[in-house]
């Protein structure tokens, strides 16, 4: 025994209390054993009484179905109906006939008070006789009792008719001929499906005087049939309208129809509740018989005895009750004053406390309460305190995510995102549509190196990427990162700021595009003043020197004649001399003639070394001559081009409409283009509004864009010509008015190869060129974006490696076009 414990101390009077209790036991249990025992019997007696009423029904229904098949049969054999029936094949017209085989219809279904209808098929599946006139000549070839009803007796299955709306079941059988077995037609007997209430149901008018019927036991029980489609065939007693519409799908239902068994017991219905029924299955229609009663309404008996017992049990547990209340009145006071103790405490008041003279155990609880509530209260200061600092440090954080005018998000250890701000939807994305995805998911060509720095550097990053947002737009994005570390150095997470950076550079692209394009502007024209007149020069010198060539050819010439000549005049001095009889001495005759002879023979051979060596070298002085004369013209075109760069043109402005600009520079360029298999597709916006602008500057921007398209198809081409077929490119030039900016559009888009990613940002440089064969000067774009630019707009590039390129212009919108006024 427990040292100052006795009998009636605090713990023995609970002792005592538990005792009382106890002794409630054995009556309650006793109780429920009886209750299980009646339950099981009168569920047996149930289940045994639902399985013969189901039998009993199963054998009636059985008769009908083969009253209704022997009918059939019976009437198919009746030699009236085939001999009507095979004068009909043969003469289908023949009203005689008809009206006389109708009549015996009509009788033969009076025979029968649940005969709807009788009617015969021919052999192609068409009424020629019935009962009901109305269904003479429908065409039945596609009906099951047909089909079936050919070959051997068939039964169709409830269904309701199309013409009368009645449920109906059809019994068929073959008509054949009764010598040799040739198929004449079908008969087939329309039975009242209603029959079947009577049987599951009773009959409405007579029920209340029917005693003795088994059907209407009780306020519950109910026989129905469900068919192989799992739909009632017979009237509920519970819901209206169930034929062929109320779904049964039961659990005996469900067996019976994959197994063909027969079923007993307790389940839940077709209205969900919980039944004691027997389900018996009529295998000739795949039909399943359920004969049920709520498991309410059987165990009503017991349920009465049940409620006794609960009275007696009651009675009994009152009893101890006021014994126990007065025996442990001395312990449940102070328990109860410690539950109340507790919901105060609960509720948050900690200033209460419970007062308390025991000495035994609940003394020493009260006290441990009392301290305990101190303790808590103490407690709940100061963490009262540090809630309201962590609520303002929570809110201040808030506020800073939500204002904040840079993309903040938190990544795990792996690089999945645990958070980003509101930032985000500027993107196109949802906040939490990219939480548990990796960072990687939404850079541009999945940047892993830059990744992996992030994440496994372990020290602040400061990196560029280029993200994608959800329509797959590339981002230039700066991102800052800091990694969060637990106290043993391992990372936790990581804090990321995404600065959007894309406009940003844009802006230096263009400035340092504009930059570089003045500064090239400005060396151009220092380089073309100081170049231009040595070319000059050299261009007159080079003129000069094709008349020289010609003058000295001639003086040599001549210097080679006069000798000859000379010589010439001397011999004919002499031979005068001799002629007139002029006395002359034959030693100087002769000295005079060696002379001459000599002398011709030095000029001729001078003159010919001096005629070959001009012979061999003034074809090449010629052309050596000429070429310098035509480099120099080029050299002199080259850097006319560059001081029209370096000094463009003011725009001279005028009313213009761009399609109509457009599509006169197509007009004139557009059968060459044809000439190099390209075609032109034009698809001008009918909304382009007039606009001031140089119209000659505009054309040669145009032509400038559409040569280096159709030069980058041509190269395209040359890749994709196959041995039967050759692909053709398509230039697409067209315009779009923006309302909403005040800006003309005009696009030039090309099938080429497309260019680099690399060289987009070189394409607006002078002398850049990706043309290999020599024919380029690089600066066709340069002064299409100058001319651009001195009209205020700007040129955009879009460019896909293999598809193509387009080439956007925009143009501001200044003004509008001033009518003119016509006065009469």
């Amino acid at each position: 025994m427990i040292k100052g414990v006795t009998l009636f101390s605090g713990i023995g009077r609970k002792l005592f209390c538990w005792f009382l209790l106890l002794s409630i036991f054995p009556i309650i249990v006793v109780a429920i054993l009886t209750y299980r025992y009646g339950q099981e019997t009168i569920k047996n007696e149930l289940l045994n009484e639902e399985a013969f009423i189901a039998e009993g029904i199963k054998n009636h229904i059985l008769t009908i179905l083969d009253a209704g098949e022997y009918s059939s049969q019976f009437f198919a054999s009746d030699e009236f109906i085939r001999r009507h029936l095979e004068i009909l094949n043969h003469n289908p017209d023949n009203p005689r006939v008809t009206k006389k085989f109708n009549d015996y219809m009509v009788y033969k279904t009076n025979l029968n008070k649940d005969f709807y209808e009788t009617f015969v098929l021919n052999t192609s599946g068409i009424v020629v006789a019935s009962s009901n006139e109305n269904s003479i000549g429908k065409d039945e070839c596609n009906v099951d009792y047909f089909i079936f009803g050919k070959k051997m007796p068939y039964v169709k299955d409830i269904y309701i008719d199309r013409n009368t709306g009645e449920y109906s079941m059809a019994f068929a059988s073959p008509i054949l001929k009764k010598r040799g077995g040739k198929f004449l037609g079908v008969l087939v007997i329309r039975y009242n499906a209603t029959k079947l209430n009577e049987i599951t149901t009773g009959k409405k008018l007579l029920l209340k005087d029917e005693a003795g019927t088994f059907l209407r036991r009780g306020k519950t029980s109910e026989a129905y049939i469900v068919n192989k489609n799992y739909l009632m065939v017979t009237e509920s007693r519970f819901k209206s309208n169930a034929i062929l519409t109320q779904l049964v799908n039961s659990k005996p239902v469900i067996s019976a129809l994959s197994n063909g068994d027969a079923f007993v017991g307790v389940y839940k219905n077709y209205r969900g509740v919980n039944v004691i029924g027997a389900a018996r299955y009529l295998k000739r229609m795949e039909w399943v018989l359920l004969v049920e009663t709520d498991e309410s309404e059987a165990y009503s008996p017991i349920y009465k005895f049940k409620y006794r017992a609960i009275t007696m049990v009651g009675i009994c547990i009152i009893g101890v009750i006021f014994v126990s209340l007065f025996v442990s009145r001395g312990i449940i006071n102070p328990i109860l004053m410690l539950v109340k103790g507790m919901k105060r405490v609960a509720a948050g008041d900690l200033n209460f406390r419970v007062k308390s003279n025991l000495k035994d155990e609940l003394g020493e609880l009260t006290d441990s309460f009392n301290k305990m509530t101190y303790y808590l209260q103490d407690s709940n200061e100061k963490l009262l305190s540090l809630k309201e600092a962590l609520e303002e440090r929570k809110e201040y954080l808030e506020s800073i995510l939500k204002f904040a005018n840079e993309l903040i998000f938190m990544l795990d250890a792996q690089g999945d995102f645990t958070f980003i701000n509101h930032k985000i939807k500027e993107w196109g994305y949802e906040e939490d549509e990219l939480i548990g995805q990796h960072l990687v998911s939404i850079l541009f060509n999945k940047q892993q190196k830059q990744v992996n720095q992030i994440l496994h550097d372990g020290s602040r990053r400061r990196i560029e990427v280029e993200a994608l947002d959800k329509q797959n737009n590339i981002r230039n994005v700066l991102l800052s990162t800091s990694p969060i570390k637990n106290k043993e150095g391992q990372l936790m997470s990581i804090l990321g700021v995404a600065s959007d950076i894309t406009e940003l550079r844009s802006l230096e692209q263009k400035l340092v595009q504009s930059d570089r394009l003045a500064s090239i502007g400005q060396l151009v024209a220092g380089i073309a003043h100081e170049i231009n007149n040595p070319i000059g020069v050299i261009y007159l010198y080079s003129t000069e020197s094709l008349k020289l060539f010609e003058r000295i050819t001639n003086v040599f010439k001549e210097s080679s004649i006069r000798p000859i000549l000379d010589d010439i005049q001397r011999l004919n001095d002499v031979l005068s001399s001799l002629q007139y009889g002029v006395h002359v001495n034959k030693e100087i005759f002769g000295k005079e003639l060696s002379s001459v002879i000599d002398n011709l023979r030095k000029n001729s051979k001078k003159l010919a070394e001096t005629y070959s060596v001009i012979s061999r070298n003034r074809s090449h002085l010629h052309e050596y001559l000429e070429g310098s004369a035509k480099e120099s013209i080029r050299c002199k075109e080259l850097i006319g081009g560059l001081l029209d760069f370096s000094r463009q043109k003011e725009p001279a402005m005028n009313w213009s409409n761009v399609n109509n600009l457009i599509d006169n520079v197509l007009n004139i360029i557009e059968k060459q283009y044809r000439n190099e298999k390209i075609n032109v597709v034009r698809s001008f916006d009918p909304h382009i509004p007039d606009n001031m602008m140089d119209s000659r500057q505009i054309e040669q921007v145009i032509i400038n864009i559409a040569n280096n398209a159709v030069f980058a198809m041509k190269e395209s081409l040359k890749d994709t010509v196959s041995e039967k077929t050759q692909k053709k490119g398509v230039l697409t030039v067209g315009t779009h008015f923006h309302a909403d900016k005040e800006s003309i559009e005009i696009f030039i888009k090309d099938t080429g190869m497309g260019i680099n990613k690399h060289y987009l940002g070189k394409i607006f440089d002078p002398f850049f060129t990706a043309r290999k064969d020599g024919k380029g000067t690089g600066l066709g774009l340069s002064i299409s974006y100058g001319i651009v630019k001195m009209h205020d707009g700007s040129i955009e590039v879009e460019s896909t490696i293999g598809r193509g390129t387009t080439f956007r212009i925009f143009l501001p919108v200044k003004g509008k076009k001033p009518k003119v006024a016509f006065i009469d």
